[in-house]
């Protein structure tokens, strides 16, 4: 079994040929799952705001392979389960399957109290239905100027705050039993091992990326960061474990 994992598209309208090319980049990895792990799209600020463009992605992407999961990320956390369901896509909150997690990433981030405080705010039910009763206009003009103080705030500080903390990833694996961790949002793009367990963090795209892709075998598991672009598939690098053992050995 193939997964592909990738994150951090930032679709935005106002740059249609962008997700054409990352469209054109998916197709040269066939896969037998696809998990799109959050902020896919720069901003959703509800399901009547779709375009043109973004339909097309969506079918594209329901129609990639037979399993298509969306993984809700900081900036796309609005787009609804039903709305995903029409396109074939299933939304889970996180997938697990075979000691394999992967998240979004930004519960990783424990040092950005400000964010945490502010996610913690947006995800309740009360404060999702207030906005989403806004005009549609009225939910753009909010989602701009949320993403103008977003880039103000990362400008301003210190890098180690919008990095993975290693004792959060520590304590998700083990509560998950996982050995295997996959995330985005961080935008550094990176295979990590310690303590006998894998950690792969997707990129954030351009007309190109790199995404994670797991090769499930009955003799072996094969994690590899792989560069996709409309040009083929570049593994940079790659992590190989025989069935039945827990060590983990890096081919490239």
């Amino acid at each position: 079994m193939r997964r592909l994992i990738v994150s951090d598209f930032h679709l935005d309208p106002s740059e249609p040929e962008r997700y054409f090319a990352i469209i054109d980049a998916l197709s040269q990895c066939k896969c037998d799952q696809l998990i799109l792990a959050g902020d896919i799209f720069e901003a959703w600020v509800g399901d009547d705001g779709v375009t043109d463009v973004d339909r097309q992605f969506l079918e594209f992407c329901g129609q990639h392979c037979d399993d298509v999961v969306f993984i809700h990320g900081n900036r796309d956390f609005l787009i609804s389960d039903g709305f995903l369901t029409s396109f074939g896509i299933r939304l889970e909150a996180q997938y697990l399957g075979d000691a394999i997690l992967v998240i979004h990433g930004d519960e990783l981030c424990t040092l950005d109290h400000a964010y945490q405080a502010f996610k913690r705010e947006v995800r309740q039910p009360e404060w999702i239905q207030t906005f989403l009763n806004k005009p549609l206009i009225e939910r753009q003009a909010i989602a701009e100027e949320l993403r103008r103080t977003s880039r103000e705030t990362q400008a301003n500080r210190a890098e180690a705050i919008g990095d993975a903390v290693d004792e959060a990833v520590d304590g998700l694996m083990e509560n998950q039993r996982a050995s295997v961790l996959i995330h985005g949002h961080t935008h550094r793009p990176a295979m990590h091992y310690a303590k006998g367990n894998l950690r792969a963090v997707t990129s954030d795209w351009t007309h190109s990326g790199l995404g994670v892709v797991v090769d499930s075998m009955p003799s072996k598991l094969t994690v590899s960061l792989t560069h996709l672009s409309a040009q083929g598939a570049l593994i940079k690098e790659q992590w190989v474990r025989q069935t039945g053992t827990p060590e983990w050995n890096r081919n490239s």
